[in-house]
């Protein structure tokens, strides 16, 4: 009797440091990838490192998912998860010739290919098949962090999106030390740019979706702690620390020089305090209440966006943008049903460059994610993006009808996403592996709350 108390007491403890390791890489991880993933472009050995390390995490991430309490929001996460990983894959299988030319586009580069005497010519789905290939490697860090992130505890992940706020702020702080600094200098990641208040990313627009994202994260868990206490001490939650982190983020989002960033900073802050006091109030039995203060949110946030509208009209930039997102969404009718496959905008817009976008230099991004994937994935990826939708969808209605889960961390996740969906019609902020990784914890935070019990 003895000796099995004791073998059970031993392997508790084990199982707990085996927890605590575990949970300790993860937070080594994402702090890896958020410092080394912060450009769209670049593909070094950083990059390689961290889609290695991507492999034993899902490895240990499905094998801790086997002994978590079955779950339909969490079984359509991982289907959508799926969805958007294999989605790569899925454009390297080959297609016949019939098939292959199906497209409009293809069908006239079969014939320019003829003219030039080329007999053969790549068959897979995808028209770049190494840039898709690459693509798909890309994806693995967000994928791992993903899976892991809905079969850890609840503490684990308020940690983690702590460290969503601790990053972004670290980066602003990296951004001021880089102004005083010389463009090649160690504490520029990116020589090849100029200091601009960039931080740890390539793009000063992406350091601003980053505190964004933890600027969401403070908001919920500054106004959420005025109504909650402490799981393990039952003492009231201190606001502070959260009002200081958030206010640092919002007093830096203007020297990133991105007026979406901004204008997305205010929707935050007017929007959320409302929205969670409208979640509040339903919680209580208010739910009349709950509504009003639910319309008070949409009416501000649409008079928000609508002024945010006519500001930007007056940038000459981003009116180039909104030509470059036309075209992009024009040109993915041409590469319809398969689409022009991940990572080959460059040279299929390059090709069928409208005359009022010819510049000295080549386009990158649409700077529209929603263009973009329409051109690149075509119907399929059509159906993966429906299937995050859902996914998400289905957690925080699972959230809001039953009450499950902590309500600071899925208004902390539910935030940051939001700021991805926003600035993703003017950026492609999750084209950035480092900020594709923080987009999936995000979602995955808000699925594992919804899969606890009430």
């Amino acid at each position: 009797m003895l000796s099995a108390i004791t073998r059970d007491h031993t392997f508790r403890r084990e199982e707990g440091q085996g927890s605590r390791l575990w949970h300790g890489l993860l937070y080594a991880f994402l702090v890896f990838v958020f410092v080394t993933g912060g450009s769209s472009q670049e593909r070094g050995w950083t990059d390689a490192i961290s889609e290695l390390l991507s492999l034993p995490i899902l490895a240990v991430a499905f094998w801790r998912l086997e002994s978590c309490t079955p779950s339909r929001v969490r079984r359509l996460g991982l289907c959508a998860m799926a969805a958007v990983a294999l989605l790569p894959w899925l454009q390297l299988l080959p297609l016949s010739p019939a098939l292959w030319q199906v497209p409009g586009a293809r069908e006239a580069l079969h014939a320019d290919l003829v003219k030039a005497g080329v007999a053969t010519h790549a068959s897979t789905w995808s028209l770049t098949p190494a840039a898709t290939f690459r693509g798909a490697l890309a994806l693995l860090p967000a994928t791992a962090l993903f899976a892991a992130v809905l079969g850890v505890d609840t503490r684990t992940q308020r940690r983690l999106l702590v460290l969503c706020v601790a990053l972004p702020i670290a980066s602003l702080l990296l951004g001021f030390l880089q102004m005083g600094a010389a463009q090649d200098s160690l504490l520029n990641p990116y020589p090849q740019w100029a200091p601009a208040m960039n931080g740890t990313f390539a793009n000063p627009n992406h350091q601003g979706t980053a505190m964004l994202v933890g600027l969401g994260i403070c908001l919920a868990f500054s106004v959420g702690a005025f109504r909650s206490h402490d799981e393990a001490t039952g003492r009231k939650r201190n606001p502070w620390p959260a009002i200081i982190a958030g206010g640092t983020l919002l007093l830096g989002l203007p020297l990133t020089n991105s007026r979406a960033a901004v204008v997305i900073g205010v929707l935050l802050l007017v929007a959320a305090p409302l929205g969670m006091a409208a979640t509040a109030l339903r919680r209580t039995g208010e739910a009349r209440r709950g509504v009003i203060a639910l319309m008070l949110v949409a009416t501000l946030a649409a008079l928000g966006l609508s002024a945010a509208t006519g500001w930007m009209k007056v940038d000459e930039i981003e009116e180039f943008r909104w030509l470059m997102r036309q075209a992009t969404f024009s040109l993915g009718f041409s590469h319809l049903p398969w689409g022009s496959g991940i990572g080959s905008f460059v040279p299929v817009f390059q090709q069928a460059l409208p005359e009022g976008l010819l510049m000295t230099t080549y386009i990158n991004a649409a700077h529209n994610d929603y263009s973009q994937v329409w051109l690149e994935a075509g119907l399929a990826g059509l159906v993966a993006v429906a299937l995050v939708t859902a996914a998400v969808f289905a957690a925080i209605a699972a959230h809001v009808r039953e009450h499950r889960g902590d309500r600071r961390l899925v208004w902390a996740a539910t935030l940051g996403l939001f700021v991805f969906l926003a600035h993703a019609g003017a950026d492609y902020a999750l084209r950035t592996p480092a900020l594709l990784a923080v987009a999936a914890l995000l979602a995955g935070v808000v699925l594992a709350q919804a899969a606890r019990s009430r």
